[in-house]
């Protein structure tokens, strides 16, 4: 029983979930509303987004360093789609304009991945140069602002899967049917870091990339084809938001990248290193958006707002390490 305690408590995730559930119960005690259908809606659908962002950030964190170009690209793939199909006057399948955003995702990752591939430069310098590429092609040749969608794409982003109404307050909340593209992404990506050689050799060029070239891994091929599918996924992120919103504003991405960079480092992915997964994505990415969203409900002002999460952040990146040495140390003396 006490082994399995030890190891219990030199994991991660178990201080992760325990915060979120201490700061579930503090709100929960101010508003009374926090675990109410309502507050669980509102959650999933205030997380939705950024949990799609947050398997590219986890693909780069895994075997190389912090992506901080996929905002950009995910703003610059959804803007082209919502000009060219945006419009009262496309009427068509929604299938098109989706496949077309995550064609410009993928050739904005397929750039971040031959440069990684070829040169293998540091993944923030690289991503931060094209990060500065993509936006410029968006404000520059492109001229972009903002856009109220109409059509095909604005009523996709109104269809809801889950309406639900608080019996107590009459509050009511939606979740939009896009949730089910998060779902499908996830057992997509767990599929592929679990049972292909391309997930394996992901975590090996994470733990030692000359190791991962020695055991017979094609390194290159395996990076590019991360940054080739977190672009994909980037875009399909732009892609949600803006159909969600109903328009394109392309500032609203910008920036977004340290929020999900610091989640899945609250999550237990360590950056550079093989460790992490989907799990540790949605954990820190629930807690972050929990943190963010419900401050003012514990009487926080907006100003310490920053301070807070920051503060959480440097506990669980500390907590997370620590337990990473014990958990190598017991390794060790095993």
């Amino acid at each position: 029983m006490m082994p399995i305690m030890k190891k219990i408590l030199n994991r991660t995730e178990t201080y992760v979930i325990l915060t979120a559930l201490l700061f579930g119960i503090a709100v929960e005690a101010v508003s009374g509303q926090f675990f109410s259908n309502t507050g669980m809606i509102n959650l999933a659908r205030a997380v939705m987004v950024y949990l799609v962002f947050g398997i590219t950030e986890m693909l780069s964190l895994t075997c190389a360093g912090p992506d901080v170009s996929y905002p950009a690209l995910a703003s610059l793939s959804a803007f082209i789609t919502a000009s060219w199909f945006g419009s009262a006057s496309y009427q068509g399948s929604i299938i098109v304009p989706f496949l077309v955003c995550m064609a410009i995702g993928a050739l904005g990752g397929m750039i971040n991945g031959y440069i990684m591939a070829r040169f293998d430069f540091p993944s923030l310098i690289v991503t931060l140069g094209t990060s500065s590429v993509f936006s410029g092609i968006m404000y520059g040749p492109l001229k972009a602002s903002n856009t109220i969608l109409h059509g095909t794409m604005a009523e996709f982003g109104s269809i809801n899967m889950i309406a639900v109404t608080n019996p107590e307050n009459g509050l009511k909340a939606n979740l939009p049917a896009q949730f089910l593209i998060v779902t499908v992404l996830y057992l997509i990506v767990f599929f592929l870091l679990r049972y292909t050689m391309f997930g394996r050799g992901l975590y090996a060029i994470g733990s030692d990339k000359a190791a991962a070239e020695r055991s017979g891994f094609k390194t290159g091929r395996i990076i590019f084809l991360a940054y080739t599918l977190g672009g994909t996924i980037a875009a399909i992120g732009g892609f949600m938001y803006t159909c969600n919103v109903g328009a394109i504003s392309p500032s609203d991405l910008m920036g977004g990248e340290m929020i999900i960079i610091a989640a899945c480092t609250l999550g237990g992915i360590r950056p550079g290193a093989g460790i992490g997964g989907l799990f540790n994505v949605i954990i820190g990415v629930v807690l972050l958006i929990m943190i963010q969203n419900n401050l003012l409900m514990l009487g926080i002002p907006l100003y310490f707002q920053d301070v807070f999460t920051g503060a959480i952040i440097l506990l669980g990146t500390i907590v997370a390490i620590n337990s990473q040495r014990s958990r190598n140390g017991i390794k060790k003396n095993g």
